[in-house]
């Protein structure tokens, strides 16, 4: 496997609108997450290269910035970025100089870790194929009597998702959850590229894990858990255990 890098890029969210606003977004992601609107800056300012999974932080004590994984360090980012890239793409990371990143380290088998990953746990329904929420798929599989756990369903979800990368999570813990709106545009058609809001549950899970395969742990973190990572969702961050 590559080198797998931490990518952490500071932006500029006034600047993130204006790139949207010449891209034909304008007001669409005023009211809903920013995680098709990074997407699609990170597409226009690194193309192949771009971070993924990443995941935007942001908060009253920090500038907002970008995390992600990449096979690409720093410099190869910088690079394309002021090589390539449009001036108002440019703009949403204001000091390029200042794009860093760190290569992760090998792993041993054993080795036990804090997580936390941010998701959007939904699954398709077997008899359509609808896209839905994993608690109330479950909930809809019960019978009326039986109470189902938001938490409980999550959890049993990321320790599947874990095992398939020889992890094992050991403690599970649902930290926070909202329904958010999601904008998306529809494939190509006659008709052209349609624009369209959804609701998605955004899910922040936390706990212990242990890895039980160094190599695929390193696989897990560079794929990343749930579906539409590309825009936000499924970047496992890790944390010393006391």
């Amino acid at each position: 496997m590559s080198t797998l890098n931490m990518l952490e890029l500071h932006i500029d969210i006034g600047a993130l609108h204006h790139f949207l606003y010449l891209q034909g977004y304008a007001g669409k992601e005023v009211e809903t997450e920013l995680g098709y609107g990074v997407h699609a800056w990170l597409q226009a300012a690194f193309g192949e290269r771009a971070p993924k999974p990443w995941r935007l932080l942001m908060d009253k004590n920090r500038p907002p910035r970008i995390l992600g994984y990449s096979s690409h360090d720093a410099q190869a980012l910088k690079e394309y970025l002021l090589g390539f890239g449009d001036p108002s793409v440019v703009q949403v990371c204001p000091d390029p100089s200042k794009i860093a990143s760190r290569q992760m380290p090998s792993w041993r088998k054993g080795r036990r870790l804090g997580y936390q990953v941010l998701t959007c746990p939904v699954g398709r329904k077997a008899r359509n194929g609808v896209e839905k929420d994993l608690f109330l798929i479950k909930a809809d599989e019960v019978d009326r009597e039986t109470i189902v756990s938001r938490e409980t369903v999550y959890g049993e979800w990321i320790e599947r998702k874990f095992e398939e990368y020889g992890v094992i999570a050991e403690t599970v813990e649902l930290t926070g959850f909202r329904v958010v709106k999601q904008f998306r545009q529809t494939q190509h058609s006659r008709a052209g590229r349609e624009q369209r809001q959804i609701m998605r549950p955004q899910a922040l899970l936390e706990g212990e894990l242990t890895i039980e395969c160094p190599d695929r742990f390193s696989a897990l973190l560079a794929h990343g858990v749930g579906r539409h990572r590309a825009f936000g969702y499924g970047m496992v961050l890790l944390r010393p255990i006391r």
